[in-house]
């Protein structure tokens, strides 16, 4: 994700889904005004209900192609039915991504395949609500619980699509968003990672009370035992006075009647050792950074994948990355004492818009024999469930549309499988099959996170 950016329904109310032993997500309607969050007096408000005609059709295809996929389905695992999870014992969340349509211009596997495949809804413009409708629609019958939506420091522009589209969709109410920070827009660089001097600590801080006082009153924010959740990617690479960051940050938030759940990108195979000495060299570790963790209320990794890791290319039958993914969330668990929130990938392949990178791909299929979704499915019984904390029970999907690498969930219009791209050569697929697959990947989280 931060290289694209770089050049890089059950709609049953969610606050009736608590569980014995789990953390609660209900979200009080809120005393305080609401007119942080757009002129509307309500979520939605002045949006037609109804999607226009060529995304009604569009829904009406993936509705099909999912119903066909049951009749025709041979394996699949568990009993999700009719359900959609609505009552399962995990809080499931996606990454969700408003940088639509021009990120769709920088490439993406599914446009340079032959035949070309596409998003069910087409290249579609993230500011149009009727598509954050679909998606809502979508991903609240199938047991996803909530949106984790990407917003960055440096993209205004960009940021507005999340009040124009995404919080005016007409079914807003029948999930949950929280902000997820992209610490990129901060001034990330290779191998130095993303220095907090006081300039940047400012700037941090003073997102993040923007952040509070424009979200996280909504009626629809995502919080865990009455807290907002907020998520911070690549923190694994933050130092210099980020500790002091945070603590003023907390500190600005209590001010504002805040107490955010912080969940922290922390989780890889190196990272940038905690130091908050400014003027410090940047050194990467494998060692997890006890001092940088223990600054938040739960851990997680964005997405596992490394390029330099040539163990993990290729099918997950034969790869180390599945296994390898495991265990580090076990070290990291057991090291730190936070929580920790596993996240599961569908696959990667970044080839369409980083062809000259040359990564290594990781095929959406277990094995050569699989059926599409295998590697997907076999993720969250080894990854997810397993290593699912007892008492936050939360799990993330990475992602439900982030294309340009090729990790989202999101219906794809049906389509044959096919290994052939515009290059002619496989140099985009690397030899490996890639199909249509409408609502696979929501009929898997259904069935096997739904309970």
């Amino acid at each position: 994700m931060r290289g694209v950016a770089a050049t890089h329904a059950s709609g049953r109310a969610l606050d009736r889904r608590r569980r014995p032993g789990s953390p609660s997500i209900l979200m009080p309607r809120p005393e305080r005004s609401q007119r942080r969050f757009g002129d509307s007096a309500s979520p939605g408000a002045g949006v037609a209900r109804g999607s226009a005609p060529a995304l009604r059709r569009a829904r009406r295809r993936i509705l099909l192609c999912g119903a066909l996929a049951v009749l025709l389905s041979c394996g699949g695992g568990g009993g999700g039915g009719g359900g959609g999870g609505s009552g399962g014992p995990y809080l499931v969340g996606a990454h969700y991504y408003v940088w639509y349509p021009s990120n769709f211009s920088q490439g993406y596997l599914r446009a340079a395949l032959r035949p070309a495949e596409a998003p069910a809804l087409g290249e579609y413009d993230s500011r149009d609500p009727a598509v954050a409708g679909e998606h809502i629609a979508l991903a609240s019958s199938h047991g996803i619980d909530f949106f984790a939506l990407d917003w960055w420091p440096n993209r205004p522009s960009q940021n507005d699509a999340i009040d124009a589209g995404f919080l005016r969709a007409s079914n807003l109410g029948q999930i949950r968003f929280c902000i997820f920070y992209n610490s990129f827009g901060l001034g990330d660089r290779p191998s130095e990672g993303i220095l907090f001097d006081a300039a940047t600590r400012s700037r941090f801080v003073s997102d993040l009370v923007g952040i509070a006082r424009r979200y996280f009153d909504h009626p629809s924010y995502l919080r865990v035992d009455g807290r907002p959740v907020i998520e911070l990617y690549i923190t694994r690479e933050m130092r210099g006075l980020f500790p002091q960051a945070m603590q003023e940050m907390r500190q600005a938030l209590s001010a504002e009647g805040y107490d955010p759940f912080v969940i922290g990108d922390e989780i890889f195979w190196g990272v940038i050792e905690a130091n908050d000495d400014p003027g410090a060299a940047a050194r990467v570790t494998g060692e997890p950074q006890l001092s940088r963790i223990r600054l938040f209320d739960a851990i997680t990794a964005y997405n596992l994948y490394e390029g330099a890791r040539q163990q993990d290319r290729g099918f997950g039958s034969a790869s180390a990355f599945v296994g390898d993914s495991a265990a580090l969330y076990r070290r990291y668990r057991d090291a730190g004492g936070v929580p920790i929130v596993p996240v599961v990938i569908p696959g990667f392949n970044d080839r369409g818009t980083r062809l000259a990178a040359d990564h290594f791909v990781i095929p959406r299929r277990w094995a050569a024999d699989a059926a599409e979704g295998s590697f997907f499915s076999e993720s969250i019984e080894r990854i997810a469930r397993p290593l699912v904390d007892a008492h936050l029970r939360m799990v993330l999907i990475t992602s439900w549309n982030e294309w340009n690498e090729d990790t989202a969930i999101e219906p794809v219009a049906p389509a044959p499988p096919t290994s052939e791209d515009r290059s002619g050569q496989q140099l985009f697929t690397q030899g490996y099959t890639y199909e249509g697959f409408g609502t696979t990947y929501l009929d898997t989280v259904s069935e096997r996170l739904g309970g």
